[in-house]
This record gives structure tokens, C-alpha cells and sequence, in this order.
């Protein structure tokens, strides 16, 4: 006798019960979906010369997955249009706003670089505020937890809050470009790609002085780190761009230089930033004053025999050795100065500050996708055993 299954009452069918699909089920069920798209199918994705515009993938989202639903406007800036948490095989280009990257992995099974570019900090911040839910706060914390944007890095803690009459007041526009490199794991120089930006944009003095937020926010931000204990560490350079004032910020042996033309001597390049490293001789100094030391491992000084770097994120098991403490630079542009261009030290390992202006001056009619995309090829067929990350920044209309 063959015996039929009975159908099983809807009543009693799991998950169909009147309680399963209530609204904070439904909500986190499309969070569970936005993520799961978003980490498959990024602002970037990991071919090389690919690049996916952000405000294309949102709408996808917000049609597929949030339609007719209030929390649509959410989504929108769930990925800003140039947000680089990738996990590329080989390498990356991106390229947009006058300025470009390019990233490869190098002589490294994994790349721990991460970057970030915002064309508008400005408008990214009063995009924020908009998505705030009705009667809500308006703190970063409830807008970061509503896009998810936490999930990459595996951890969901408080950003800063931001006063909205920062955003308000009248001010140029400001660009924002960074470079994080990791080590010990990517988590660090993903979170700083993630978050730093807020941070900038929460510090009190963001309004009237950048160099001061760029400091408060690092400080901000490695105490963030800290108290998340996350493996492993990271340096970075980032740049903001303001009228006709750059100001960078630097932690490590990430590197910024300025590419200058003159008339008859060709191009001249100056170096913006001071590289953290353990052979330098005041890192060296204050290391040994605060109980530590600088040990030669392979011919490389090292932090207590371990960390080339002096400065960086994170890096908790070396107490305060290791500080993050930046140094920020305020550069007035002129009119002959042309590019800025910032770079991991997987560049600098091989090329010099003049190899990399004279590249520049030696190609006028490259754009800046090809020159980002030809320093960390350049960089690679010379055998650098770190990952190469560039940026390359087109300044020469910002002087008046």
C-alpha cells in the first residue's frame, strides 16, 4: 500500500506562523539580503579595469529588495560611489573625479591594502543626515546601523555623533582620498577605509579647521580600534582637499609627494609626509624611552624585533610603542604645482620620490588612471614583496 504524505496545515508549516514574519524579522531579513549583495557584488568588484558605479548597485537594491518600503532611501548611500573594501586576486583601477588608483597584491598571497576616495565629503555627511529615520537621533551610529555598513568588518560599535550645524555652515567643497595599509590581517585598514571618513566628519573643528579634525579623528578612531581588539594593525595617508589648501594626515610608512612643474628644470617633487618607521631615529628614541626597542631582524629595525613601523592603528600588543599619533601637513597650492600622489610603502620599497615625479614629468599625455596604473606595475616588475597601492590626485586647477 502506498502511503501519501499528509500536507502539513499551514498553521503548522515552520516559519509561516503569525509571529515569524513580524516587522523586525521582515527588516532583518532584507539587512541579511543587502549584505549578502553587497559583499558579493561591491562598489568595486575584483577584476582588473572594473568598476560597477555605487548609485547603479543601491537602485538595484532598493528595487529588489525594498520596494514600497519606506527604508528605500536607505540604501542609497549604503556604498558610497568609491568605497575600495576589496579583496582583489591579482589587481584593481579605479578611476574618477580627476584623480585615480590602482592596487595589486605584489609579492603577497593576500592584499591588505585599502583606499578611499569621496569626490564630495560635504554632500557624502548631509547624505547621511537625510537617510535618518523620522523622530530618530541624528547620529552616525543609527544611520551606520540601518545600511549595515558594519558588517565588513565584523563588528558594530558606536561612531561618534555629529552636530548637524556642522554640515551647514557655508564652506568650499572638500575631497577626501586615503590609503590604508594593512598588516597582520586586513581588518584594521578596512575599518579605517569604512569609518575614517566619519570620524573626520564628527570631529568638532571640521568646519573651520581640518588639520585639528584630521588629528582629533585619528585619535578618535585608533581608540575605536583598540577597544575592538582587532587583529592586527594598519598605517595610513590620507588627503583632504579644500579650496586651494591640501592637508594631509600620516601615520606609518604610507607616503605623500607633490609633483611640481618648473619651467626649465623639469619637474620638482617634495614629500609631504615623514615615514614612521623603527629606523627613524626619533621614533627610535622615544621607543626606548617608553621601555621599548629597536632590533635589526634581517637587516630591517623592527619594534621590539617585530613591527617595521613605529606608527599605526591598532597593533594593541605592543601597548604604546606603537601610537598612532599622526602628522598632519597644510600645503597652500600654487599654480605650478600639478600632482599629489599617495602611495603604500609597497611603492616606495622600490621607487624613490624622484623616480616617481620623473615618471610623471616624463609622460604628459597620460591621464591619471595610467599613471596610478603604471607606478604599481612599475612597482611590481621591480620586485616589491608588499602589496602597491596609488593614488594619484590632479591638483592643477585648484590654484587660482
Amino acid at each position: 500500500m502506498l502511503l501519501r504524505r499528509q500536507p502539513v496545515p499551514p498553521s503548522r508549516r515552520p516559519g509561516t506562523g503569525p509571529e515569524t514574519f513580524t516587522k523586525v524579522r521582515r527588516c532583518n531579513f532584507f539587512r541579511r539580503q543587502l549584505r549578502r549583495f553587497l559583499r558579493w557584488s561591491s562598489a568595486v568588484t575584483t577584476e582588473p579595469s572594473s568598476c560597477a558605479p555605487g548609485e547603479a548597485i543601491q537602485g538595484t537594491v532598493a528595487a529588489r529588495l525594498l520596494e514600497k518600503r519606506a527604508e528605500t532611501a536607505v540604501v542609497r548611500c549604503a556604498v558610497d560611489p568609491i568605497m575600495v573594501l576589496h579583496r582583489p586576486t591579482s589587481s584593481l583601477q579605479l578611476q574618477c573625479f580627476g584623480s585615480a588608483a590602482s592596487t595589486r597584491t605584489g609579492g603577497r598571497r593576500q592584499n591588505e591594502d585599502r583606499l578611499r576616495a569621496i569626490d564630495n565629503l560635504d554632500r557624502y555627511g548631509r547624505e547621511l543626515l537625510e537617510v535618518a529615520p523620522p523622530n530618530s537621533s541624528l547620529c552616525f551610529r543609527d544611520l551606520l546601523q540601518h545600511r549595515g555598513l558594519e558588517d565588513f568588518v565584523e563588528e558594530a560599535h558606536a561612531p561618534p555623533a555629529l552636530a548637524v550645524n556642522h554640515l551647514l555652515l557655508p564652506r568650499a567643497e572638500t575631497q577626501f582620498f586615503g590609503v590604508y595599509d594593512g598588516h597582520g590581517g586586513a581588518q584594521v585598514s578596512s575599518l579605517l577605509a569604512l569609518l575614517f571618513p566619519v570620524y573626520v566628519l564628527a570631529a568638532p573643528e571640521y568646519a573651520s579647521d581640518l588639520a585639528a579634525a584630521c588629528h582629533s579623528a585619528t585619535m578618535a578612531m585608533d581608540e575605536e580600534i583598540r577597544k575592538r581588539e582587532l587583529k592586527g594593525g594598519a598605517t595610513a595617508v590620507t588627503l583632504l582637499l579644500r579650496g586651494e589648501t591640501a592637508v594631509l594626515s600620516n601615520t606609518g610608512d604610507c607616503r605623500a609627494i607633490l609633483v611640481a612643474k618648473r619651467d626649465q628644470a623639469g619637474v620638482h617633487v617634495t614629500q609631504l609626509t615623514t615615514d614612521h618607521k623603527a629606523s627613524n631615529e626619533q621614533e627610535k628614541r622615544r621607543i626606548e624611552e617608553s621601555g621599548g626597542m629597536v632590533l635589526y631582524v634581517r637587516g630591517v629595525a623592527r619594534v621590539n624585533g617585530r613591527l617595521a613601523v613605529a606608527r599605526a592603528f591598532g597593533d594593541s600588543e605592543l601597548g604604546r610603542l606603537v601610537i598612532a599619533d599622526p602628522e598632519v601637513t597644510v600645503h597652500a597650492l600654487h599654480q605650478e604645482d600639478e600632482y599629489i600622489v599617495l602611495g603604500s610603502d609597497g611603492l616606495w620599497d622600490v621607487l624613490t620620490n624622484e623616480q616617481v615625479a620623473s615618471y610623471i614629468g616624463e609622460h604628459p599625455l597620460l591621464d591619471v588612471q595610467e599613471m596610478a596604473h603604471m607606478l604599481t606595475h612599475l612597482a611590481v616588475e621591480l620586485g616589491t614583496s608588499d602589496n602597491v597601492t596609488v593614488i594619484v590626485v590632479d591638483v592643477r586647477s585648484r590654484a587660482s
